[in-house]
């Protein structure tokens, strides 16, 4: 079974984004960098403020909200910025260049133009699918990037990866409400 297509960057912005929201170390940066800018902006609006009625208490707190909140989507911009330019630095030579994976019967086959790589069954790790993408991740880390739009027999691709998932016992997460 073959499959031929091309990434553009923004697939590789949603594979890292998707990597990045399911990486225990991304969410403990992301939560401890939200809780940081939180106590402190907290302790300085409240040692810096002499508080004389209950309405000034409920102002410097809805305030002290709503800049957390501002700054959780800041914080959200600013990881999908430094993928953008990270993508852009380390993948210009790969985005929208066509690429084929062929499933073989041990193996997977992928070939573009900077050449040819054979993968093993035994070295796929997971299967993860999100409402645009699905990504077949290895063990070293690396994922295969399958667009859903660039791919014409999507069913064929799905049950491809089903029966590598039963036959080699591979983890296989569906998230189509995912989003960054």
């Amino acid at each position: 079974m073959k499959f031929t297509y091309s990434c553009s960057i923004d697939d590789y912005l949603q594979y890292q984004l998707y990597t990045a929201s399911t990486s225990p170390t991304i969410k403990k940066q992301r939560l401890k960098s939200l809780l940081i800018f939180s106590i402190v902006l907290i302790a300085a609006s409240y040692f810096f403020n002499e508080f004389r009625s209950f309405f000034e208490v409920a102002v410097i707190t809805a305030l002290n909200l709503g800049l957390i909140t501002l700054y959780a989507v800041y914080l959200r911009n600013h990881y999908r910025q430094h993928y953008r330019k990270f993508i852009k630095d380390n993948y210009k030579n790969k985005a929208e260049k066509i690429s084929s994976v062929t499933f073989r019967e041990h193996y997977i086959e992928t070939i573009d133009e900077t050449g040819e790589s054979k993968i093993n069954y035994t070295n796929l790790e997971e299967v993860n699918e999100i409402r645009e993408y699905i990504f077949l991740k290895l063990k070293t880390g690396e994922s295969l990037i399958f667009p859903k739009s660039e791919i014409q027999d999507i069913d064929g691709l799905r049950g491809k990866l089903a029966e590598l998932s039963d036959e080699y016992n591979l983890k296989s997460n569906v998230d189509l409400n995912w989003k960054w």
